[in-house]
């Protein structure tokens, strides 16, 4: 499919390659992401989860592109965006029916849980109206893909004045998890450190000490060919295991996923990995896109992880690279919601968006929405910074 008109301003593609690059690019040009970059659509594409299918669509009005979006097709177990307690009410009738929860979803935005959107708009368009139009193309094709679900994910407190315009059209709105970032710059983790007053800077180096007596030490990789040689089947387990223990389990993304971001961003992707001997106990993946630098995923090794605050460190040497890179916004992500305002981030509040085309399940959501799917509140920020940095250093050890 090289680009399919199924409503009269949408047209909708099967492959980003299949887009005319000037299209994309003027749909997504009033605030382009990294996240609806080319190079990080082909690195989903390259490494999708089997049983999902992405779309790329662009919206036109009068025939000017005026938005664009990505879209996945996949089956989930929709109690995986509920809360814990929603989990708990249902698991009798999981004993009695293996499949309760499972339905098609066609997503708008992609299987990849990292707190971004994947919708664009151009500059200058009625952001509301191109909604509307893409909302139809949903439709069509959640009938063509037999998905019992539309859900629109990921969005902040900014998108609102255009996809509330969803709640006419039948949606209803639910939280998501926040996500969390720190937007005080320093030149290094040294420098961070020296401005966090005191209470919190021994925090640090008590989580310091704890890595320092198990031995392990800390490489930074950029290098395409140093990244694919250590991220192997072996070291994916680690993320693997991360997955198993979060409350939120959209989706289990294959080694050939990080595969392909390799590929797609040489120099801009980042593996901070941990050793102990010769063995890597946690990593994690961060992307600069300049002026903000994201922590994307990380892996852990659960047995390891008390005894050597192994997160807490990790996500410190994180923090150095970033920070050395030059990033004014580091943007750590969704979940760890405590360790982050505690590191000095801020939250934000993000939203999603669902309907059930069908009456039951539309039922259902209307009726119960509230208690699927129940608030997440964004911790408040800790005051963690002096007035102005001072005092002596916490070094790294590399």
């Amino acid at each position: 499919m090289a680009g399919k008109q199924l409503t009269a301003d949408c047209e909708l593609f099967d492959s980003i390659d299949r887009v005319p690059p000037e299209l994309w690019e003027a749909a997504r040009g009033a605030e382009p992401s990294v996240f609806t970059s080319p190079a990080f659509l082909r690195a989903v594409e390259g490494g999708l989860p089997s049983h999902s299918r992405v779309y790329h669509a662009v919206v036109s009005d009068d025939g000017r592109p005026v938005a664009c979006a990505s879209l996945c097709a996949m089956t989930i177990d929709l109690l995986l965006l509920a809360g814990a307690d929603a989990h708990r009410s249902v698991g009798w009738g999981r004993r009695l029916f293996p499949g309760l929860g499972m339905v098609r979803v066609l997503f708008c935005g992609l299987p990849v849980s990292a707190g971004q959107g994947h919708l664009g708009f151009a500059a200058g368009a009625d952001r509301a109206r191109a909604v509307a139009r893409l909302d139809g193309l949903l439709r069509v094709l959640a009938r063509r893909e037999r998905a019992r679900v539309v859900v629109y994910k990921e969005f902040g407190a900014a998108d609102a004045p255009h996809l509330d315009r969803l709640l006419d059209r039948g949606y209803f709105r639910a939280e998501s998890p926040a996500t969390y970032e720190l937007t005080h710059p320093f030149p290094d983790f040294a420098a961070y450190c020296a401005g966090l007053k005191s209470h919190y800077r021994n925090d640090v180096r008590r989580s310091q000490r704890k890595f320092d007596r198990v031995g392990c030490r800390v490489a930074h990789l950029v290098e395409p060919g140093d990244l694919l040689r250590a991220y192997t089947p072996e070291v994916h387990r680690l993320y693997e295991a991360v997955v198993a223990k979060s409350e939120v389990k959209l989706e289990v993304l294959p080694v050939g996923f990080f595969h392909k971001l390799v590929e797609q961003f040489p120099g801009r992707l980042s593996l901070t990995t941990v050793y102990q001997e010769d063995r890597i106990v946690a990593f994690n993946w961060g992307l600069a896109a300049p002026p903000a630098y994201h922590f994307l995923f990380c892996g852990i090794d659960y047995a390891l992880n008390g005894e050597a605050d192994l997160y807490f460190n990790l996500m410190y040497h994180q923090l150095d690279h970033a920070l050395r890179s030059g990033a004014q916004v580091v943007r750590f992500g969704q979940t760890a919601d405590a360790f982050k305002t505690r590191v000095g981030c801020v939250g934000r509040p993000l939203h999603f968006y669902a309907r059930a085309p069908g009456a039951v399940l539309s039922w259902v959501l209307r009726r119960f929405g509230g208690a699927l799917f129940p608030p997440r509140p964004v911790l408040p920020p800790n005051d963690v910074f002096k007035a102005s940095p001072t005092g002596p250093p916490v070094k790294l050890k590399a």
